[in-house]
């Protein structure tokens, strides 16, 4: 070959070699950043899902609480409830998989915790019904139920605000030793 085709060819490498890793990084890193912030997107938007409904339910739940509406009347909507808990803890389990286990937990335990506290209202419900049974029990498991209700409520708000946040800080490398691990600088 000769060097008025050989030169421009170098030069076209060196200089197209160099602005097509620039370019392959710039994709990597910005679809890594826009899979994060879909992450905390998806998570900031379940827990909202969840707390509204866990909301409507914690009303419906003070009035048997109180007394201003029967068990009976309250049946449909714990069930309800309880399957659209099922469904959010599906859900969570999803967003949870791309969390690292050593840095946080998600949105499941949460959940379940808020699934223990229809379970327990459920409880007392079925004993606020039953004739044999002590009222007071029933009362005491709503009670209980419904003060557990409203705390997963707020620890999953505050768990899908930090997951969104996590996800919206961008992810430094760690710093690397340079003198070695068992060096100090």
């Amino acid at each position: 070959m000769s060097s008025s085709v050989l030169l421009p060819l170098l030069i076209f490498a060196a200089l197209g070699v160099p602005i097509f890793v620039l370019l392959w990084r710039i994709f990597v890193v910005g679809g890594e950043l826009r899979r994060d912030a879909q992450h905390g997107r998806a998570a900031k938007d379940l827990a909202h899902r969840a707390q509204y409904s866990i909301g409507e339910l914690a009303e419906i739940v003070d009035e048997l609480r109180r007394r201003k509406a029967g068990p009976e009347a309250s049946a449909a909507s714990l069930e309800a409830s309880a399957e659209a808990l099922r469904r959010y803890a599906v859900e969570a389990a999803a967003v949870d998989k791309h969390l690292d286990p050593k840095e946080m937990t998600g949105l499941v335990p949460e959940i379940e915790r808020a699934q223990r506290a229809v379970e327990l209202i459920e409880h007392g419900r079925a004993l606020m019904l039953d004739p044999a049974a002590d009222d007071n029990e029933g009362e005491t498991s709503i009670k209980r139920g419904y003060l557990n209700l409203l705390h997963a409520r707020e620890a999953i708000r505050a768990k899908g605000d930090e997951i969104a946040a996590k996800a919206a800080t961008p992810h430094a490398p760690p710093p690397a030793n340079v003198l070695g691990p068992n060096r100090r600088r």
